[in-house]
């Protein structure tokens, strides 16, 4: 066969294969399907290489004069390559255990620090792209992410987050607990309220503290904006103040 003709099957074929993946990988939400298209567009891109300098290289000639004279090229190559294959087998790794898939939102923590916080938008061979809350993109390698310990906000069938209101010692402690979990509980997507309970007392007053929950983190995030901004007009009404620092400038 013409190597002219031998040249377009393959780039014919190649390229064919690369869209075919490339679809699948943008159509699909699956985390593990989605990164093995991505394996496999590399290895589509690689093989179609290696049969295109078939047509015009002896590729075992190269190869053994490569290794005969090419050892310093070699551990060179090796050694960049070692993170590159790392993040790959990582993301590997990832994709078949799954702890989380794409559209979930995730926590990545290493120890107390967290890394990123956000929505799994995509991964490929070497990182994985989580979406902030305030729209940046976080780029993770994938071995960071396969050492890094993962808490998926998405698993849970409701999201809870800790209201914390601080009241003057001089105010009716009780009422105060009072209005918190009525005004909690009244807010619009709030699932359910923990008993409001003094966590601890601060230099300004005793700190009063529940668990808001949602059914998600956006909702969460509405509901207790709305909480606070009923507490202050509840406070107000009933008598109850919220401490705040103030600055006396006196002129001799």
């Amino acid at each position: 066969m013409n190597d002219t003709i031998k040249l377009v099957i393959i780039i014919v074929v190649g390229l064919t294969l690369w869209l075919v993946l490339r679809y699948i990988t943008r159509k699909q939400k699956k985390l593990h399907v989605r990164f093995i298209c991505n394996l496999l567009k590399t290895l589509n891109v690689v093989a179609c290489l290696i049969a295109i300098l078939n047509i015009y290289l002896d590729i075992n000639k190269a190869i053994t004069a490569v290794l005969t004279g090419g050892g310093l090229i070699l551990a060179i190559l090796s050694f960049a390559a070692q993170k590159a294959l790392n993040n790959t087998i990582s993301g590997i790794s990832i994709s078949f255990s799954r702890p989380f898939n794409l559209g979930d939102k995730i926590k990545v923590l290493s120890g107390s620090a967290i890394i990123a916080e956000g929505t799994v938008s995509d991964i490929t061979l070497r990182h994985t792209v989580v979406m902030t809350y305030d729209g940046q993109e976080c780029i993770i390698p994938n071995g960071i992410m396969n050492e890094s310990m993962i808490i998926n906000v998405s698993s849970r069938d409701r999201v809870g987050n800790f209201l914390e209101v601080t009241v003057g010692y001089d105010d009716d402690l009780d009422l105060a607990i009072d209005i918190v979990e009525k005004t909690v509980k009244a807010a619009p997507k709030v699932l359910d309220c923990t008993k409001p309970l003094v966590c601890r007392f601060d230099a300004d007053g005793p700190v009063i503290k529940t668990t808001v929950w949602t059914a998600n983190v956006a909702e969460n995030f509405v509901a207790c904006g709305h909480i606070r901004k009923q507490l202050v007009a509840e406070f107000k009404a009933n008598g109850i103040t919220i401490p705040y620092q103030t600055v006396t400038i006196t002129k001799d």
